[in-house]
């Protein structure tokens, strides 16, 4: 794996340790992050690294299976539960798999049959960040002032996609740009990074005129934490997702398993009654008005079709 790059004041790292006998100083922390940054390293998070490098190199293995394997799983449409695919943007190669998680045993016998062991070890892997994904919705919630258990048993009951991201080693023109910036429709993404690759608009730039782009460095062991669009429904604006992009490395392939977790497929997110002040500033919308934009030929980031004031204008 490639080194750590060097960690910055605007990178912050929130040590799940102390959450049980120090909660206010981590949730403080977390606020903190989410509203300046819209993402945090989270380390100490009670994942195993067995768990973490087997996810990894099963992946690593499923993509290196003959292209006659994998394209069996090959599908254009947005809503199926297992999809493969690949795309190329300026000479940048990636190939995806998506899975769907949860509840894991509803999906996993559609999950790849190989490499062998693929569904034993990737389910214990979508468990064990399920599981830790719960705790970080909680604090989130107290973050915003709002009780540990608001939306909690949604959460649980919600969906969890795995996007399984492959990328070539990229020297053409766009190498330095990545692929297309985006921000993500869950509440929030963890993601796993098998080098580095993030980058990040800039929280100290200004986005009124594009922003600045900024690396995320990749710490061993630790997951990246990503605000997604219906956690800024939730916060009514006041957290942000964050948007982000991929560089390809020069020499090696990447390769990221990003953690999506929503609500249920129809279930409706708005902002919390607690946070609105005057008027909530979005529309309600599900994971299901998610998958129709996507497929739709709206070029519109969905964050954006969900502001009021975008939306009224």
């Amino acid at each position: 794996m490639e080194e750590n790059l060097e960690i910055s004041a605007d990178d912050p790292i929130i040590d799940l340790s102390p959450l049980h006998h120090n909660p206010l100083f981590v949730i403080k922390k977390i606020h903190e992050a989410c509203r300046r940054c819209g993402f945090f390293h989270v380390i100490n998070h009670g994942v195993a690294d067995s768990v973490i490098e087997e996810a990894l190199n099963v992946n690593r293995k499923f993509f290196e299976l003959p292209t006659e394997i994998k394209e069996e799983l090959w599908s254009d449409d947005v809503q199926k539960v297992v999809r493969f695919g690949e795309v190329e943007v300026g000479g940048i190669s990636r190939e995806f798999l998506k899975l769907y998680a949860h509840p894991l045993h509803q999906y996993v016998s559609s999950w790849p049959k190989l490499p062998l062991h693929y569904r034993e070890r990737m389910g214990l892997y979508a468990t064990e960040v399920r599981k830790l994904s719960i705790e970080l919705f909680g604090a989130i919630m107290e973050s915003l002032n709002l009780s540990e258990t608001h939306l909690k048993q949604n959460f649980e009951q919600g969906i969890q996609i795995l996007g399984i991201n492959s990328y070539s080693p990229c020297s053409g023109p766009n190498a330095t740009t990545g692929l297309p910036p985006h921000t993500d429709h869950s509440l929030i993404t963890v993601l796993l990074q098998s080098g580095p690759g993030l980058q990040v608009i800039d929280c100290r730039s200004n986005m009124s005129v594009g922003g600045l782009w900024k690396n995320v460095p990749r710490l061993n062991g630790s997951f990246q934490v990503l605000v997604g669009d219906h956690l800024e429904v939730l916060s009514n604006g006041l957290y942000k997702s964050v948007v982000h992009r991929a560089i390809p490395s020069c020499s090696n392939t990447r390769l990221s398993i990003a953690n999506l977790h929503s609500l249920r497929m129809d279930e409706i997110v708005e902002p919390a009654g607690e946070l609105q002040e005057n008027e909530g500033r979005y529309k309600g919308s599900s994971l299901r008005d998610f998958l129709k934009h996507l497929a739709s030929r709206d070029t519109r980031p969905f964050i954006e079709t969900l502001r009021i004031d975008q939306v009224e204008s």
